[in-house]
């Protein structure tokens, strides 16, 4: 046994056990019971459906935020996305179910903890700073009971966080927006609350300052340690801010996962057709293709025999274009987008659907307007889903 064993594949741990005695078999096994335990969650919820009259826009959801992760709930308008986080800082009544911090029920139906005792920081869209204080009291307002030097020296060191030094004694009216959004992070930190709520704080923000802030923003809540969540419906900004996704719809959760495995391994149709600029069509399934609205798109891959019928989500990329002078499918627009292009497409012989096909082709491709074609299946960026009734 003269090698160094692993307690834990891919971790840091390891013991030298050519010459093992009691103590080091012993820290071997305490170290990988601590290392194979399950993920700490900060804040579960357990069961949780919320109606607003009839419409419930919960339903007994089951959800845990893992801690020091930012996860983003990402999904469309009236999904529930914002009820959530409402219920977690407090701001509505919980009428089912129970939410846990750390393993303490801190909300169920009979009993819950005002807002204000909740160690939770809470940032709004619109960032509702006060104007008739400065920046430093502004990021002050939260410190209460603090003595007048730790309170100063937290917020120095929030504003050092942001860039935003110099501006402690400014008002909100003499900031850009993104200066005021960047204080309203750090107020919402200076209590050092356990857990950051965030409901689409940067959606009214224009596109570019709104990835500057976003990239900003992730960096200051990674820094701190603090767990957050963060609502969008903007697929983009969860790719850009999350180390998890959940994706919400309907009331329900989807999936959960890293942005990698929401994108490249989508549960369903609803969560696949958020990413990449997705088109989802009706089909039938054959045992080499697709019949859709489009005409056939051949996948001589396909392991399945059976004829069925599907939904299919397709991104640009997700399909190849042959040129085929005997297909109803013709060419009927291209755009060029940078290292691509757009060809979009639409079948001749089913004018009534909704929308062209926007697929993917080399800006090089001598497909024109008015080219015929057909479509074969690429290996990624195209799913397939049982179609639900």
């Amino acid at each position: 046994m003269g090698s160094l064993l692993k307690v834990v594949a891919g971790s840091d741990w390891s013991f030298d056990l050519s010459s093992p005695d009691e103590l080091t078999v012993a820290i071997a096994e305490a170290a990988a019971a601590v290392l194979m335990r399950p993920r700490t969650m900060a804040l579960q919820f357990n069961k949780i459906s919320h109606s607003y009259g009839e419409n419930e826009v919960l339903r007994e959801l089951d959800f845990g935020v893992e801690a020091g992760k930012i996860t983003c709930l990402l999904g469309p308008s009236g999904g529930g996305k914002s009820t959530l986080l409402r219920l977690a800082a407090g701001l509505e009544p919980l009428t089912a179910g129970t939410i846990d911090l750390d393993g303490q029920e801190i909300a169920s139906p009979k009993r819950a903890l005002p807002p204000e005792q909740r160690p939770v920081g809470m940032m709004f869209q619109e960032n509702a700073l006060f104007p008739h204080l400065s920046v430093a009291e502004n990021v002050a307002f939260g410190l209460k009971g603090w003595s007048s030097a730790k309170k100063a020296a937290r917020i120095e060191e929030l504003l050092q966080m942001v860039d935003l030094s110099e501006y402690g004694q400014r008002r909100p009216h003499q900031l850009s927006g993104g200066q005021q959004q960047r204080v309203a992070l750090i107020r919402s930190l200076a209590p050092q609350p356990r857990v950051l709520l965030m409901d689409e704080p940067y959606a009214s923000i224009d596109v570019t300052l709104r990835r500057n802030l976003r990239e900003a923003a992730r960096r200051t809540i990674k820094k701190s340690g603090i767990t957050a969540i963060m609502v969008t419906h903007d697929p983009a900004e969860a790719m850009e801010m999350a180390d998890i996704i959940a994706v919400l719809d309907a009331g329900r959760i989807l999936q959960v996962g890293t942005p990698e495995d929401v994108y490249q391994s989508p549960s369903a149709a609803a969560v696949a057709a958020l990413f990449g600029e997705s088109q989802c069509i009706p089909a039938e399934q054959t045992s080499s293709g697709f019949q859709t609205p489009y005409g056939f798109i051949s996948c001589p891959s396909l392991a399945d025999d059976a004829t069925r019928s599907v939904d299919l989500v397709l991104r640009p990329g997700g399909v190849r274009v042959v040129a085929d002078d005997s297909s109803q499918l013709k060419v009927t627009d291209r755009r060029f987008i940078g290292g691509t292009a757009l060809a979009f497409l639409e079948n001749m012989a089913e004018p009534g659907f909704a929308q062209p096909l926007r697929v993917a082709v080399d800006h090089q491709s001598p497909l024109n307007i008015g080219d015929a074609a057909r479509l074969e299946a690429a290996e990624e960026g195209f799913f397939v889903f049982e179609r639900t009734f």
